[in-house]
């Protein structure tokens, strides 16, 4: 192919390719990689066995497959006051309990049952864009692991769209599990959800 041809072409898939959400589902892709990608594949085309080739965004991908098959995620929702200024807390790791993320966010007024509840919804979403075979999750909250699990019923009028919403993300994943763990188990959530709680002054 001549060289302005794959230049067009180029610039035709890159303005079809939606960076944002791209970016967004592969953490490790950045904006830097996309625009440099397209620009080695036009602007090196005929030096393309002469330089090291740089990796595609498939390769980034399988990549991040074959190393996060597997993802144990801590989650943990505070609240001060109960209702009061809340916050939730997750801490993802691989299979071999290696950190790879950490997030936390301020929830607003709610209470430790909605915060729970919010700290899971957040922990599937993160999930989902990882693509791993199969998610653990735990949490402090008996509550929420006994009502996934359908040993209570969810009563609560503020917790009914929370599970719903909850129970829809967990249809996503390919194979999940979900486990009540003591609060010293799950310290480094609880230290994420304050710090979710004062992120907001």
């Amino acid at each position: 192919m001549k060289k302005p041809l794959l230049q067009e072409l180029s610039s035709l898939i890159s303005r079809y390719v939606d960076r944002e959400r791209l970016i967004l589902e592969n953490p490790q892709v950045t904006k830097e990689m996309v625009d440099a990608f397209f620009q080695n594949i036009s602007g090196n085309y005929e030096a393309r066995e002469s330089i090291e080739p740089f990796p595609t965004l498939h390769n980034f991908s399988s990549t991040k497959k074959k190393k996060l098959t597997e993802l144990i995620i801590h989650t943990d929702g505070a609240s001060r006051g109960n209702p009061g200024k809340a916050g939730a807390g997750i801490a993802i790791f691989d299979s071999n309990y290696h950190l790879i993320e950490e997030t936390c966010k301020f929830l607003g007024e709610a209470t430790n049952n909605v915060a729970e509840y919010e700290a899971m919804i957040l922990a599937a979403q993160k999930a989902a864009s990882y693509r791993p075979y199969k998610v653990v999750f735990k949490t402090d909250s008996e509550l929420l692991v006994r009502q996934v699990k359908g040993i209570y019923r969810v009563k609560n009028p503020n917790l009914i769209p929370l599970y719903k919403k909850l129970m829809a993300l967990f249809k996503i994943l390919p194979s999940w599990e979900i486990y009540h763990v003591s609060r010293e188990e799950n310290s480094l959530a609880d230290t994420l959800a304050n710090k979710g709680i004062d992120s907001v002054a």
